[in-house]
């Protein structure tokens, strides 16, 4: 029968008693953040605990020898809604506590840490891309944050992500869905219907819709340069340019609201959609490691990862 224990309650035999090579520790990763009206600040930390779930259940049906140990979530987060609400944390702040972490079970002789995620913020996913990268460099060990696979999908409209969905433009998580809009909305709704909760606002369904805004200033230019990338083949950098450009018109808009998209279409059904194919897109990732064992590095390329320079500049 398959184990699934609590960090901080396990007394010092019972962790040393662990197997080294069988157990996998898992953390929910995310900010405190203001999403929109409707939704608490809480919204991405309750995600990652139901996805976190989700990821234990499915992998302890493929690999039941496995012990499954829950850390404590993390509200943590880089890159949070530049609004008074959210609670935002450098970049540099949170890749040296999720470093910190990997190397004191690596230490233990254990491999494996997967964070369970739902915060789309650039300088975030750069910080546990690069921990994932400096814990395989010095220790050999895996950190894996499937969401920076599932972003990259769900903003540039991969044809597999959205055929596991059955979700399209401005449904899925995309610019024009980007924040607390029908995506978010919908996985709190599905998350709740697990939790027996109510943490979303009744009247979600009046909440109006968050257009993106025209695109000026810094946002018009990087807009520029992605046409110009586009033409010269660079469909990829042109594409993460995009994003980027998108992002800024919203967040530098002067009448900015704290959300984007149509929470007034969000369902459950879409929500339950949404957290399938990402659990189906991390057991894959986690496939990976656990057949590699120590062998070959499994890293996640998150968008915007060639200005990983930027994690560096304050919040």
């Amino acid at each position: 029968m398959t184990q699934v224990l609590e960090y901080v309650e396990l007394r010092l035999p019972q962790l040393q008693a662990l197997p080294r090579e069988r157990t996998v520790f898992l953390v929910a990763v995310s900010p405190v953040e203001v999403h929109g009206p409707h939704l608490p600040t809480g919204t991405d930390v309750f995600v990652s605990l139901e996805l976190q779930r989700r990821y234990i259940e499915a992998l302890s049906r493929r690999h039941p020898d496995l012990v499954f140990v829950k850390l404590p979530p993390l509200f943590l987060g880089s890159d949070a809604l530049p609004v008074a609400g959210s609670l935002s944390v450098p970049a540099p702040h949170l890749e040296g506590v999720l470093l910190a972490y990997a190397r004191g079970l690596a230490r233990q002789g254990f491999r494996y840490l997967f964070i369970a995620d739902n915060h789309g913020g650039p300088r975030h996913q750069m910080a546990t891309a690069m921990v994932a990268r400096r814990a395989w460099r010095q220790d050999r060990f895996y950190v894996i944050n499937p969401f920076e696979w599932d972003y990259r999908r769900m903003v540039q409209h991969d044809p597999e992500f959205q055929r596991l969905t059955g979700l399209g433009p401005g449904r899925c998580g995309d610019d024009a869905d980007n924040h607390a809009g029908t995506n978010e909305t919908s996985l709190l709704l599905a998350v709740d219907r697990h939790s027996g909760q109510s943490r979303v606002a009744a009247d979600y369904g009046a909440v109006p819709p968050s257009l993106l805004p025209p695109r000026r200033g810094a946002a018009a230019f990087l807009g520029w340069w992605a046409r110009c990338l586009r033409r010269l083949g660079a469909r990829q950098l042109a594409a993460d340019l995009d994003h980027l450009a998108n992002t800024l018109a919203w967040v530098g808009d002067p009448h900015m609201l704290p959300y984007m998209g149509a929470p007034g279409l969000a369902s459950v059904e879409a929500g339950e959609a949404m957290l399938a194919a990402r659990t189906e897109a991390a057991v894959q990732l986690f496939e990976r490691a656990l057949a590699s064992q120590g062998r070959e590095p499994v890293f996640v390329t998150p968008m915007l990862w060639f200005l990983r320079f930027l994690r560096r500049l304050p919040e």
